[in-house]
């Protein structure tokens, strides 16, 4: 076969289809690629659309970011389903699974590309069903070129080196958007200084209007669900976060570290818990929790119990070398036997550690789980409320309805809750729409909502009369569903009530702004900074 040098995948062409399918709120697939940007320490990511008339969808989906890049090795590992370096019980990364890249962007579009900088090498990766489809292939091939940064000379080694980098190089100009040499070699000047990443994604996935599920021309500042009814599985309308990716992102982190952007304008991110009035934090302990932690400490026997089999091993084959060996003074039998020796021992303080996490981790199972609920009202628009839950900081549910609220009604409407899970916890399904399992997760929202009617109680709405609560705050109409009056004095009440936090673009710290009504419905610049803040004692 002429594509006999290439790499390969090592799963069936069909998989990729399936593979992606299981994002079925399509921003969840976009947040995906702003995650691993995030995990790999990027400051900032730009997300851009690029029009290309040729292409299926009429444009490019681009995802651009500063961080640490990856090295021919680390790029080939792409292709290597479910293999990841990040996977550990006590990471703050959101990457687990060594899945996000692949399902996420053959979930917007055929075809993906990757161009990455990392040290002295450029690496791209080349994954096209494309290709597989126009030339009837069924095994995964993926041309990965590599490069030297300075002389951008291949890096391939080998007897047949050559000829595998010339069809990797025909094959990426005749099925990628790139045609020419000096077009592949733009995009790597695009990653700005030593390291970073760029994403492609092409030939888009359309509706069956044949319009792109991806709507970048209406607004050319954020990208919008061409159709987001088909997302919405409730009775309660449309929320924005289903509809603008711009409203999405500035809720995807509950504590953001990396600036987002969308075709170059930064996304204001939004902290919800700072957004509510009266938000009110509750303690939250639990013996119910156990599943996610259970896993862990059994791994942590198993792995326990490896490396004392390990060790014993060393230790044996030290003993038997020593008797073999005798009182013999050979220098290079001498250094042999130090040298198994020094193998057993360190063997041996690889076992203590790793029975020493066991039995800690075996240990604090009995200990009961804690969390930190926030709950809070949404005053700008009471029709959107329920509960928010992060993992890790990442947003995986939204808008679920807990306690009072599934049954509708004015009890408890308009609060919003928010919690972050870690993942000895809970551990969030591979496309992170939802938690892997489904018993703990539901007595989590019970949880919610019997702490959702505390904090009714607590903030004392009832006691005032809900409707004279919300008329007092614009709500004037007597549908319960519309949005409050956008009168003067209904605003600056609204305003009054939450203090307008903003995030600096430098430290990225939160800072509470003092209440100015020139505030009111301001548009703050992009690159907002501590020294804007007029509060003197929190602008450095």
């Amino acid at each position: 076969m002429a594509y006999s040098t290439l790499s390969r995948a090592q799963l069936s062409f069909d998989y990729l289809h399936t593979n992606s399918t299981t994002h079925e709120f399509l921003f969840g697939a976009l947040a995906e690629l702003i995650d691993n940007a995030r995990d790999a320490n990027a400051t900032k990511i730009n997300v851009y659309s690029v029009p290309e008339k040729s292409l299926r969808g009429g444009y490019v989906l681009c995802f651009l970011d500063d961080g640490e890049g990856m090295d021919p090795s680390e790029t080939a590992d792409i292709v290597t389903f479910g293999k990841s370096v990040k996977k550990s019980a006590e990471t703050q990364q959101i990457g687990m699974y060594g899945n996000g890249l692949k399902s996420g962007s053959m979930r917007i579009g055929n075809d993906l590309m990757v161009f990455t900088k990392k040290g002295l090498t450029m690496s791209c990766l080349f994954l096209s069903r494309t290709f597989h489809e126009e030339e009837h292939i069924d095994e995964v091939i993926v041309p990965l070129p590599s490069f030297e940064s300075g002389t951008r000379n291949p890096l391939s080694k080998g007897p047949r080196a050559g000829e595998k980098h010339e069809v990797e190089m025909s094959l990426i100009y005749k099925y990628s958007p790139f045609k020419t040499e000096d077009d592949f070699f733009a995009q790597f000047d695009r990653i700005e200084g030593n390291s970073g990443t760029l994403v492609v994604v092409y030939n888009l996935k359309l509706l069956d209007s044949g319009e792109p599920e991806l709507d970048v021309d209406s607004d050319p500042t954020d990208i919008i669900l061409t159709n987001p009814e088909s997302d919405l599985d409730s009775d309660e309308g449309l929320m924005p976060e289903r509809k603008y990716f711009r409203k999405y992102a500035a809720i995807l982190y509950m504590e953001p570290r990396m600036r987002i952007y969308i075709n170059g304008k930064k996304v204001r991110t939004n902290r919800l818990s700072s957004c509510l009035y009266k938000p009110k934090l509750y303690k939250y302990s639990s013996n119910r929790f156990k599943t996610r932690s259970e896993n862990v400490a059994k791994k942590a026997v198993d792995d326990a119990l490896a490396a004392e089999n390990k060790a014993r091993e060393a230790e044996s084959k030290a003993k038997d070398l020593e008797n073999r060996l005798g009182s013999s003074l050979a220098r290079d039998q001498r250094a042999e036997l130090r040298k198994a020796q020094n193998l057993a021992a360190e063997s041996r303080r690889e076992a203590q550690i790793r029975r020493q996490l066991a039995d800690r981790k075996t240990k604090a199972l009995k200990d009961p789980k804690s969390l930190n609920l926030i709950f809070g009202v949404h005053l700008e628009n009471r029709n959107q409320d329920g509960v928010f839950v992060y993992n890790c900081s990442r947003l995986i549910k939204m808008y679920e309805k807990v306690g009072p609220q599934m049954e509708g009604g004015v009890f408890c409407s308009g609060v919003v809750g928010v919690v972050d899970i870690p993942y000895l916890i809970l551990e969030p399904t591979h496309n992170k729409q939802d938690f892997a399992d489904a018993k703990e997760y539901r007595y989590l929202l019970r949880a919610m909502g019997e702490h959702m009617v505390q904090y009714w109680k607590d903030v004392g709405i009832v006691q005032q009369g809900v409707t004279k609560f919300w008329e007092n705050f614009g709500y004037i109409s007597s549908n319960w569903k519309d949005p409050p009056s956008n009168e003067g004095k209904f605003l600056r009440k609204r305003a009054m009530q939450i203090n307008k936090t903003l995030q600096c673009d430098m430290c990225l710290k939160w800072r509470i702004l003092p209440f100015s009504s020139a505030d009111i419905g301001k548009e703050f610049v992009e690159n907002w900074v501590c020294s804007m803040n007029p509060d003197q004692q929190h602008n450095k």
